[in-house]
């Protein structure tokens, strides 16, 4: 008796083990390439047909105890499996018609997981893989069927003990061939009340740490946010250990539930997990920031770096893994009324992963500009925006920063500001054109002459040099702008010991030019500057600041810039805590995208890092339409705080595809005639920068200075710098008197307008594009023309249009609208700008507060 039972535990084990090496087959198959499988598949249909004989055989002999092992497990197992299937399946207990529906189930099984085109193999062997297997359920059947004939009480019960069998072979087939690793414990264990109350009181205790460390964050408390990060990632494995114990493929089988609530179960291990790397990329992410704004003081910076380069990059692995995890929950599974929010968290995951990635990177590189690896020498010129000129403003003062292991070791701020570079120019240097009005020898302070910072950047370097100074690693540029906005941060700064004032945000730029202007508004408005303070005194500052105050020290009208900006640097690091912290990026962030702060470095590395994330003011490489506005203020004072200025682009496309622009450029002077420093008259060179090789047709609206100011020219043997060499050879357009010529591969419109106070003016230049709508070259290989042709193979053409138009450095924003008009014999395809409300072509309106882009798809119409 004990042989015989042994014997058919062994012929259980047996069979179990098959249909287990069966299932790892599979997978083993799956991972070879088809046209191995198919060579394998006609050696195995010769095999099989021995195979079934020999199994047929087998269940012959063994079939009657086979039957009584499965009416043992019936009676034993039943009400469980009834359970588990009424949880994963309620549809499953439909009485059915055959006992063998099984199969239709697995077949629709198949359709749901097979859905690639590269694993169709699969269908075929589990097919072959089914008719064997269903002749062996077949005469296991046949045989319970003669025996229940035998019986007319079995008879009677026949129905419901068919639907109970379904049942059953339904939970045979998910032991033996799905869970063939958890046979005996997934019905044992699968406790659901208890369970969930388990999962869910973990899953809240997570989702609680998770708002609580979202408040922590908000008010910057960094130490309790980390510990909330970390005890939600806890509960969240918590929850995670409980709900392994449900094998996955049951998971996966709820997921083809009709009920939202198991559907959204079968996302459960997914959620989790996503909970999990949420946790931790909060954890690193506070980690990093306090690695930086610790608020310790005397802290080693390039510790300081390191520490922050290590957890961001923990970060950015935690935000890779969340995107992937997220990618893999499907938006069907979940009630309907949270699909648009997880589709917006799907999005936010993905731009944190590429950005985060980016800034950590970005940071990588903050080590060579500040110093950690050599010392650094920058450049710092201060641009008024007031005084536009073509990088940002005039330069009156400027800087020399050396920078060393994250610290400034050296900072030198001349009293004399940019004139203190005449007397080392030991060269004489033809001016621009243009500058021949006030000027035409060349200085550092007008060295500025291109809206292109690198090519500035470099004459200005190129110039310092000239003019005895130092080579630098890099020219920075700051305006005004950037300046009262940093006041915003530091608060006021009290100067009363040197000048008897406190100056705040408010009062920073009227109080400041007063004080360096002093000079000259005393000859002509000598009541505006009567009780305006000036200082000789060295200020008090921890940095290591010179401003040559030996050295004449009453002529340095320019001393109160370096007070201010050392008082400024040696206040701001104070402030680099998490209470400012969101305010200091915000106005680093602006900053950078107004281009009011420009970075060039001679390393090409650092300046190629600047460059894409379009912080360096170049002045960009398109195909399509382009267009830059550049205002250089030449003798009209500070009249340009109170200029403001429209840009009005028609576009309109001609049947045979050419393009004709229209241009309307508007400036009106706000401020009052005689008021001091802004109420003079606007004298303003106006360049327009437009596709290289554009036609000008017509011109209208510019004011020129007198004759008599413009008589003064270069002398002989004054040297002339190669950059100039381009604009020295425009051509000047006989009816509109407009100069033309190229730079950095644009075209240039250029010529006078001046604005008196009180006043507008308006320019209109109307000009043809070089390319043609008809010829675009680059439209057919965009993603959208792509999957156009794909999928419709008849579709006309797609053809690309786009505009981009550049902010000039420094300059405020500017009023730009464009109206984009296509002929009857073309329509739009697909569209970029948000604001559009035109049928054919686009109609925009918005503020050029920083680069914009805009472009769009057109199709012949047929």
């Amino acid at each position: 008796m004990e042989n015989n039972q042994k014997r058919q535990a062994n012929n259980h084990n047996y069979e179990r083990e098959r249909f287990s090496n069966f299932v790892v087959d599979l997978r083993q198959k799956g991972s070879q390439s088809l046209s191995n499988l198919k060579k394998e598949l006609q050696v195995d249909i010769v095999k099989d047909e021995a195979a079934v004989k020999k199994e047929l055989r087998h269940f012959q002999a063994k079939g009657r105890k086979l039957s009584q092992k499965i009416k043992k497990a019936e009676r034993e197992s039943l009400e469980k499996v009834k359970t588990v299937a009424e949880l994963i399946l309620p549809d499953l207990l439909a009485p059915p018609k055959k006992p063998l529906v099984i199969f239709s189930w697995l077949a629709g099984l198949k359709k749901n997981i097979i859905k690639k085109p590269k694993q169709n193999f699969w269908i075929k062997e589990l097919r072959q893989r089914e008719d064997e297997f269903r002749r062996h359920v077949s005469l296991r059947a046949a045989r319970l069927q003669t025996r229940a004939k035998k019986n007319r009480r079995e008879a009677k019960l026949e129905e419901p003990v068919r639907w109970y069998r379904s049942v059953l072979y339904f939970s045979l087939i998910l032991i033996i061939i799905i869970l063939p690793f958890k046979v005996l414990s997934a019905l044992n264990i699968f406790d659901v009340r208890s369970m969930e109350a388990r999962i869910m009181s973990h899953s809240e205790l997570a989702i609680n740490s998770l708002m609580a460390a979202a408040e922590s964050v908000t008010n910057m408390d960094l130490k309790h946010a980390d510990a909330d990060f970390q005890t939600a990632g806890a509960n969240f494995l918590e929850a995670q250990n409980e709900l392994s114990q449900i094998n996955d493929a049951i998971l996966i089988l709820a997921s083809f539930s009709g009920d939202e609530k198991i559907k959204l179960a079968a996302e459960s291990k997914k959620f989790l997990s996503a909970g999990a790397y949420a946790s931790s990329l909060g954890s690193n992410l506070v980690l990093a920031t306090d690695s930086l704004f610790g608020g310790e003081k005397n802290k080693n910076f390039a510790a300081s770096l390191d520490n922050f380069l290590a957890y961001g990059q923990a970060a950015v692995s935690d935000s890779k893994s969340l995107k992937k995890i997220i990618a893999k929950i499907n938006p069907d599974n979940l009630p309907e009324a949270y699909r648009a929010k997880f589709i917006s968290l799907s999005k936010q995951a993905d731009f944190l992963a590429d950005n985060l990635e980016n800034f950590v990177a970005a940071g990588m590189k903050l080590k060579e500009l500040t110093g950690l690896s050599h010392d650094k020498r920058y450049l710092l010129v201060f641009q008024n925006n007031a005084e536009l000129r073509a990088s940002g403003g005039f330069i009156g003062s400027y800087a020399l920063v050396d920078v060393r292991d994250g610290k400034i070791r050296n900072l030198e701020v001349p009293g004399g500001g940019s004139y203190d570079t005449e007397g080392g120019m030991k060269a004489n240097f033809a001016a621009p054109e243009p500058m021949w009005l006030v000027n035409p020898l060349w200085h550092f302070w007008d060295a500025n002459w291109w809206p292109d910072w690198p090519t500035t950047a470099q004459n200005l370097a190129w110039f310092y040099e000239k003019s005895g100074g130092p080579s630098v690693d890099g020219v920075i540029s700051v305006t005004p702008t950037v300046v009262e906005r940093l006041l915003e941060v530091t608060g006021p700064i009290d100067l009363t010991a040197e000048y008897g004032l406190v100056i705040d945000k408010d009062n920073f730029w009227e109080t400041v030019q007063k004080v360096t202007e002093q000079k000259n508004l005393a000859k002509t408005n000598p009541e505006a500057v009567l009780h305006v303070p000036t200082s000789s005194a060295l200020i008090k500052s921890a940095l290591p600041l010179q401003q040559g105050l030996q050295v004449n020290a009453d002529n340095k009208p320019k001393k109160i810039i370096g007070d201010l900006f050392a008082k400024i640097l040696e206040i701001l690091p104070q402030k680099l805590n998490q209470a400012n912290l969101v305010k200091i990026i915000t106005i680093f962030e602006e900053n950078m995208s107004e281009k009011q702060i420009l970075f060039y470095f001679n390393d090409p590395v650092l300046q190629s890092e600047f460059s894409s994330r379009n912080w360096a003011g170049e002045v960009r490489a398109t195909t399509g339409d382009y267009l830059m506005v550049v205002n250089t203020n030449i003798a009209g004072q500070k009249s340009d705080r109170l200029m403001s200025e429209q840009l009005d682009l028609q576009s309109a496309v001609q049947a045979d595809g050419s393009i004709v622009n229209t241009l309307s450029i508007t400036r009106t002077h706000h401020g009052v005639k005689n008021e001091i420093l802004t109420g003079v008259r606007n004298v303003d060179w106006l360049r327009v920068y437009v596709p290289a090789g554009s036609e000008l047709l017509d011109a209208s609206g510019y004011v020129l200075p007198e004759a008599k100011y413009l008589k003064e020219r270069p002398q002989a043997d004054w040297e002339t710098i190669p950059a100039l060499q381009a604009e020295r050879s425009a051509l000047t357009d006989s009816t509109t008197g407009v100069k033309i010529y190229r730079e950095k591969d644009k075209t240039v419109f250029a010529n006078w307008l001046m604005v008196d106070p009180g006043q507008t003016a308006t320019v209109v230049i109307k000009y043809r594009l070089p390319f043609n709508v008809l010829q675009a070259k680059d439209a057919p290989d965009s993603w959208r023309n792509r999957l156009n042709n794909y999928l419709n193979t008849d579709a006309p053409k797609l053809l690309l249009y786009s505009l981009l138009v550049q902010k000039q450095p420094g300059a405020k924003p500017s009023d730009f609208s464009s109206n984009l008009s296509l002929p009857d014999n073309l329509s739009v395809f697909w569209q970029s700008a948000d604001d559009n409300s035109a049928q054919n072509g686009w109609q925009i309106t918005a503020p050029l507060d920083a680069d914009k882009f805009y472009s769009l798809l057109v199709q012949k119409k047929k």
